[in-house]
């Protein structure tokens, strides 16, 4: 047995994404005790081979090789089912993992027994666990993530959603919230869905800032747009219909805005202000990226815009 199962879902991409992963997860993991389950779902370039051969050499390996494509939710399930250790940690397999991260999400999930899920801050995530990165390559990228984090120790925002291409729980969280709905055929929205899930058995969501993981993002879809929309609205009713709800998350803008004032409402007397200038200025530039083509919602983000600037201005940021 393990304390965390990292459970890893392959389809193709084996040189490209599964194997500097796995590399990232096997150097960057330190002593943790964990285990690693990789559940193919029917690649075609090497990757079976590939992974029995690595499990071979490599004794906290698992994998499980699916002849057909089971989506992401069958794929997750199965890995969760063949996992023993008491942390569950979903991890895309277009990601690339630092120092330290395993440790620090653990540790927010062991310390308070309301938080059930746990996510780390991305350069690719649709929502407010994006900060903004300029780098062209992956070690670009992580050099900008490391950088954020040093700037961010400690810190934890909660979140109404997390994207699950890198999210923990305890495996109590699990049992009471059950596994992923493979309604959602190939992929899209089985993530939202847990989260609602998550939240309604009265557990929180919550970003743990000082953890950056690089994400390619939508490595899986990339290549068939058409399918990737149809996929998008299908599951998006499927959402719909089994919550009883219209689903329309906040506009990750909004999110950072609101972040963006909680940082400068925790840096009024205190000594980080160098750390809230940083990140304050991170996540202006992605609210510049995705500025409204409402005039009304214009007005409304210049003023708020407005009133951070002051509230700079008087912190002296």
């Amino acid at each position: 047995m393990a304390e965390c199962s990292i459970i890893i879902v392959t389809y193709n991409g084996l040189h490209d994404y599964t194997v500097p992963c796995l590399e990232s997860i096997f150097r960057a993991s330190g002593n943790e005790d964990y285990e690693v389950i990789v559940v193919d779902n029917g690649s075609s370039d090497g990757t079976p081979g590939y992974l029995t051969e690595l499990a071979r050499r490599e004794p906290r390996l698992t994998c499980i090789l699916n002849s057909t494509n089971r989506g992401f939710a069958g794929g997750n399930n199965d890995g969760i089912a063949a996992a023993t250790g008491r942390i569950i940690v979903l991890l895309n397999n277009d990601t690339r993992v630092v120092e330290g991260w395993l440790a620090t999400m653990r540790a927010a999930l062991l310390a308070d027994r309301l938080v059930g899920l746990v996510g780390p801050v991305s350069n690719a995530v649709g929502n407010e666990q994006k900060i903004f990165t300029s780098g062209a390559t992956p070690e670009e990228i992580l050099a900008e993530g490391e950088q954020w984090t040093r700037q961010s120790a400690g810190d934890t925002f909660e979140a109404e959603r997390l994207g699950f291409f890198c999210v923990a729980m305890r495996r109590d969280v699990l049992e009471t919230v059950g596994m992923l709905d493979e309604a959602y055929d190939l992929g899209f929205f089985e993530d939202d869905d847990y989260c609602i899930r998550t939240r309604r058995a009265g557990y929180r969501l919550v970003c743990c800032e000082d953890v950056f993981i690089y994400h390619r993002g939508s490595a899986s879809f990339d290549k068939v747009p058409r399918r990737t929309k149809e996929l998008l609205k299908k599951n998006r009713s499927v959402l719909e219909k089994k919550f009883a709800l219209s689903y329309c998350p906040r506009h990750p803008r909004d999110c950072n805005l609101d972040l963006i004032e909680r940082y400068l409402g925790l840096a009024a007397g205190s000594r980080r202000q160098e750390q809230v200038r940083f990140k304050v200025e991170n996540r202006l530039r992605l609210v510049a990226q995705t500025m409204p083509r409402s005039p009304i919602k214009k007005l409304g983000l210049f003023f708020r815009m407005r009133r951070i600037r002051l509230q700079m201005a008087r912190l002296s940021l």
